[in-house]
């Protein structure tokens, strides 16, 4: 018997996925630049990681949150707002 998934797991593993690599990438670049120019400190590793952390958290919102991107049509309900003046 197959186990099917739910459309909101594949949602929570693309939000995982690119966690990883995002904060991996932003990992990588800090250990690199903290080693070529910043003479071994360990703000740049921080900082980049943060931005890889951020920038993965902007995009699980957007996927998360559909109403809010750019080029999506909003669904109607079918009714409308009643003016009060």
């Amino acid at each position: 018997m197959a186990v099917e998934k739910i459309p909101s797991e594949d949602i929570f593993d693309q939000a995982t996925a690119n966690l990883l690599v995002k904060a991996g990438l932003g990992l990588s670049i800090g250990v690199v630049a903290s080693a070529l120019l910043f003479k071994r400190r360990m703000w740049p590793v921080t900082f980049f990681t943060g931005a890889g952390v951020g920038a993965a958290y902007a995009d699980a919102q957007r996927i998360f949150d559909s109403v809010s991107t750019l080029g999506l049509p909003v669904k109607s309900t079918g009714t409308q707002p009643k003016d009060s003046a």
